[in-house]
């Protein structure tokens, strides 16, 4: 009897464990207007950095722009991103200049990192995506994503290891593509 509730007990305790070992993934709101036919030409702003309390994390803004713009490369005829943060009217213009068809606007709208390994505090991101047709300017797609890390963790984690899961579950629904959601 005592060694089947140690094999319990082990179950248990390993189920806690891989619950620990994956990060978390969550639809905040999400709205898709209209599809974008894959091999469309994109233009990707870039948002201003993350910040968490008075702790400003310096490049965080292009680091999404970053993943945005590796992820849209394999599914469009041409991607520019954008060296500097714009204003949305600004983006627009760059884009219609460029005879860019789509206009990506990715905001970081929460950006924590957090010392996992010994604080059991996960990192944490909320993402929001929007997608405009550069002609009209008419958003096609919004969307709110958030993530946190796994807590079960070594160190080496940061915010930016979450960002392609939420990125590639906005860019499928954009494109109607089912893309693998793993990483």
């Amino acid at each position: 009897m005592k060694l089947r509730r140690l094999g319990i007990l082990c179950s248990i305790a390993a189920s806690l464990a891989l619950g620990a070992c994956s990060s978390k993934y969550r639809t905040d709101n999400h709205q898709l207007v209209q599809t974008v036919a894959p091999g469309s030409s994109f233009y990707v702003m870039q948002p201003a950095d993350g910040t968490f309390g008075s702790t400003n994390y310096v490049g965080s803004g292009a680091m999404l722009t970053n993943e945005v713009y590796k992820q849209l490369i394999p599914f469009s005829s041409k991607v520019v991103k954008a060296t500097s943060i714009e204003t949305r009217d600004e983006a627009f213009q760059n884009a219609a200049n460029l005879e860019l068809e789509f206009l990506i606007d990715p905001q970081i709208l929460h950006w924590e990192d957090r010392a996992t390994e010994w604080s059991g505090r996960p990192d944490r991101i909320t993402i929001h995506y929007q997608a405009y047709n550069v002609s009209d300017q008419k958003m096609l797609a919004t969307s709110t994503l958030s993530a946190s890390s796994k807590w079960a963790t070594f160190g080496g984690d940061h915010p930016v290891d979450l960002l392609p899961v939420p990125t590639k579950q906005f860019l499928s629904s954009l494109l109607g593509k089912s893309m693998d959601l793993q990483n």
